[in-house]
């Protein structure tokens, strides 16, 4: 068959501006794995100490100097850990992005006023993701859906 310029033209624009569904459960994935993994770095760092971090006691300690009460410095500091593992691997996908979200949403309106660029953008695009990954869900990729195939249990198609 032959093709003229026009029919070339047409399946290059379809190329860059059509969604490709197959591909949305690797993309959520890959955005899981990101976070999830940034999240268990900085956590693990702020709970003992890896990967050039302060560790649980200096961690707290600093989120009290903040004004932060010690509670909720614990609550944020084991959120990024547990959170980004259960990211990671997309167990209890929606309720790990819920709680990463709402840690963000506080670490940006705390670093806001210290700059958008300098600080809070960090955090904001991490709540971000996990706004995107909270909508989503798991997808194929996670054992939230392996769990599900195994018992049997509904599992929702991705709506177009």
């Amino acid at each position: 068959m032959i093709e003229n310029n026009d029919t070339r033209g047409w399946r290059i624009v379809r190329l860059l501006t059509e969604t490709n569904i197959k591909l949305l459960d690797l993309c959520l994935l890959l955005l899981r794995c990101t976070v999830g993994l940034i999240l268990f770095g900085v956590g693990s760092g702020k709970v003992f100490g890896w990967f050039g971090g302060y560790g649980l006691e200096l961690t707290i300690r600093n989120f009290v100097t903040m004004g932060i009460p010690a509670p909720l410095a614990y609550l944020s500091t084991f959120t990024e850990l547990i959170g980004g593992s259960l990211l990671m691997v997309g167990l209890f996908t929606r309720p790990a992005a819920f709680a990463v979200m709402m840690n963000m949403l506080v670490a940006t309106v705390l670093t806001l006023p210290m700059g958008f660029f300098t600080t809070a953008a960090y955090p904001l695009s991490l709540m971000n993701s996990a706004v995107i990954i909270l909508l989503a869900g798991p997808m194929a990729y996670s054992l939230d859906s392996l769990l599900l195939r195994a018992l049997g249990a509904f599992q929702p198609e991705a709506s177009s």
